[in-house]
């Protein structure tokens, strides 16, 4: 199949404008197709489309979780923006043989998944980059730093997000000596250079919560931290690294909550651009949302979930709806206009649930796999 009469620019802005699974099975036609799809300038094209003019099928919430036998699972969940209701669940083959027993969603961005292959009883491990739209996946190399003084560091925080502003993926680590007066050490790494750095930022002394999933908004990383010694693992505080700048910065909590809680979990807000608070006090959840996100900055409470059998909130849906764990293992719907709960049918270990957004793309396809020692796992 060819297009001998169309300008290779116009394929583009035609091509650019299908959803991605026509273009997965599109690119099976003819080698003419493959080398359009796989075009690094097409791929940025139909990235930049999906985010001006995004449609359910590009706005997922990627769940990692174990089966009631331990087995590992992965499934997106798809939401209209049109309605409330759940459009569909897909799960996803295990990209990569786990060396360590342990596998935690680090983050997501454009496209791509963060996974760190770790076990039970250490920060360290291994870090994949993973876009499960188009089956391929990278292992990341290993930082020096972090190989070569791994027994004196006793914490390590990951977080990743792709930087619009420079058009590149970064995943940064954060080692903390055993010491917890001492400096962290700060590992920057580029997938555009395939290479780790150092750099200068000067990491606040807190101890971020690193088994769950960073949270992204705006180019920045952000991990609950704890401030204070001494109250057990109330964090009390928002830690977050710009990755850009290359600087932190600390968010406060509402103030008005001051300790009288005991649990609190970080998400993305349902518009995408600010960050979420989960509280759990007296048998129910607040949801917090910050206003003005990179201004001034300050909370607001949005509703309650008053349900005794919710175990955990873990993020919003594209929708408004609130993905819930209940304490069967069940996933449900909840939604805050009318308070009404729908089941979802996944069903896992429920303190095994990790959660982060996800908006398909075309990431690793461009033809720079073997450069970047992507293998393909279809």
């Amino acid at each position: 199949m060819g297009f001998p009469n169309l300008p290779r620019d116009v394929l583009f802005d035609i091509l650019s404008r299908l959803p991605i699974k026509t273009l997965i099975k599109f690119r099976l036609v003819s080698k003419n197709c493959l080398s359009l799809i796989q075009h690094p300038h097409f791929i940025t094209l139909h990235q930049t489309r999906s985010i001006s003019k995004p449609t359910s099928e590009d706005n997922h919430i990627f769940i990692y979780y174990e089966s009631i036998d331990y087995t590992k699972q992965f499934y997106s969940v798809c939401s209209s923006r049109d309605s409330d209701s759940l459009i569909e669940h897909k799960r996803f083959e295990f990209p990569f043989k786990s060396f360590n027993g342990y596998v935690r969603i680090v983050g997501s961005s454009n496209g791509l998944v963060c996974l760190f292959d770790t076990n039970y009883f250490s920060c360290f491990g291994n870090l994949f980059l993973w876009n499960p739209i188009v089956g391929k996946f990278k292992k990341l190399p290993d930082s020096h730093l972090s190989c070569r003084f791994r027994d004196t560091f006793s914490h390590m925080v990951v977080g990743f997000v792709f930087v619009y502003e420079i058009n590149e993926f970064k995943v940064v680590e954060i080692l903390y000596d055993s010491d917890r007066e001492a400096v962290p050490d700060v590992l920057v790494y580029s997938l555009e250079a395939n290479s780790w750095r150092k750099v200068e930022a000067i990491a606040p002394c807190y101890m971020p919560n690193c088994w769950c999933s960073n949270v992204c908004v705006n180019g920045s990383v952000h991990w609950l931290a704890l401030k204070r010694p001494g109250i057990g693992f109330l964090y009390d505080s928002i830690m977050s690294f710009d990755m850009s700048n290359e600087v932190f910065r600390e968010i406060g909590l509402p103030d008005n909550r001051n300790g009288n809680f005991d649990r609190v979990d970080l998400c993305v807000s349902a518009s995408g651009d600010s960050l979420s608070l989960f509280y759990h006090f007296n048998d129910r959840w607040e949801v917090w949302l910050m206003k003005d996100y990179g201004v001034v900055g300050f909370w607001m409470k949005q509703f309650d979930i008053a349900e005794p059998q919710v175990s955990v909130p873990l993020n919003f849906m594209s929708g408004g709806d609130v993905l819930l764990v209940m304490k069967s293992g069940k996933l449900a719907l909840h939604d805050p206009e009318n308070q009404q709960m729908k089941d979802v049918e996944i069903c896992g270990l429920p303190s095994s649930f990790r959660v982060v957004t996800y908006a398909s793309s075309l990431v690793l396809l461009n033809g720079r796999e073997k450069f970047l020692g992507v293998k393909n796992f279809v």
